[in-house]
């Protein structure tokens, strides 16, 4: 039922083409923040969130080369926005995962799905804006050097995604991505049939192949980002820089949107597919794991609650 972002999430999902412009400490912080959720029990879950704190860190230290001094400076920001993680957003995780759990036990529909579609969109926003928030003060803070450093780590990536697509096959990307998803499916179903194999690859191979227009845009979103850190931008300004290319999401190119449209509309159509076809077995696989991680959530707060859903 879910697939991991990347890394993208099918439940907690706006699309994998605007997953995939992110960089720097927001992948992290949504690979611990919300993949955390999609681990099997509660041991599981509690020791990935509880171990944020180190993850992101390695993350970014890893990624940005810091100095102790620039540690120092943003680990207490790191800390306190993770403690208001755990106060503020898991209760929408939460309240996210019963009424996956209430679609799953109805039958998934149009109507719920327009409802998961929409909560999960705001839930990236919200887990967007705290590695919006985190990543704004330690780019601002990176010396010359490390900018060097940045720049050319973009300049390889950007390589590598090329050199990618030009070895690329579109047949066999379309079978790559149906036994991805596949995966993915079965996790939280258990073994899928023959029948319901060929819905996940009938639906997957109509989703658009957006991947050469995604590192166009990123890398051009990455060079405007390293120009403004060589302009010598504060952190208010990179904030706001990244807050609308990441979060708003307000120059994405027309047929990327489409495209993160059309991608929605096929994911639902898979759910709804899928959910009509489950046997028993399944659709109790399914409801266990759903329940699990919204009472595992429950759990990891000092005082449980659901935040309340706009549907």
């Amino acid at each position: 039922m879910l697939d991991q972002v990347g890394q993208s999430n099918n439940a907690i999902h706006i699309s994998s083409i605007l997953m995939s412009g992110h960089s720097l400490l927001n992948r992290a912080l949504l690979v611990v923040l919300l993949c955390a959720a999609t681990l099997t029990g509660c041991s599981r879950v509690t020791l990935v969130y509880n171990t944020a704190d180190f993850l992101v860190q390695q993350y970014a230290n890893d990624y940005l080369g810091l100095t102790s001094d620039q540690r120092a400076r943003w680990e207490p920001r790191l800390a306190s926005a993770l403690a208001r993680h755990r106060v503020e957003e898991l209760p929408h995780l939460a309240a996210f995962f019963e009424r996956a759990l209430q679609a799953n036990q109805a039958g998934f529909d149009a109507a719920n799905m327009t409802c998961l579609t929409a909560e999960a969109r705001a839930l990236y926003q919200r887990q967007a804006r705290l590695a919006v928030d985190l990543a704004a003060p330690l780019l601002a803070d990176l010396t010359p050097s490390q900018l060097d450093d940045l720049e050319r780590k973009f300049r390889e990536e950007a390589r590598e995604d090329r050199e990618d697509l030009a070895k690329r096959d579109t047949d066999w990307e379309k079978r790559k991505r149906a036994r991805r998803y596949l995966k993915a499916v079965e996790k939280w179903t258990g073994a899928l049939n023959t029948q319901q194999e060929a819905i996940v690859a009938e639906v997957t191979a109509r989703m658009p192949d957006s991947q050469a227009s995604v590192v166009d845009y990123r890398s051009a979103k990455r060079q405007r980002l390293i120009a403004q850190l060589r302009g010598g931008a504060r952190e208010t300004e990179i904030n706001a820089f990244m807050t609308a290319w990441l979060i708003d999401f307000s120059d994405l190119p027309p047929a990327l949107e489409r495209d993160a449209e059309t991608i929605e509309a096929r994911l639902s159509e898979l759910f709804i597919r899928l959910g009509a076809s489950f046997d028993v077995r399944q659709r109790a696989h399914v409801d266990k794991r759903l329940r699990q991680l919204r009472d595992d959530l429950m759990k990891l707060q000092a005082r449980p609650r659901m935040a309340p859903m706009s549907c």
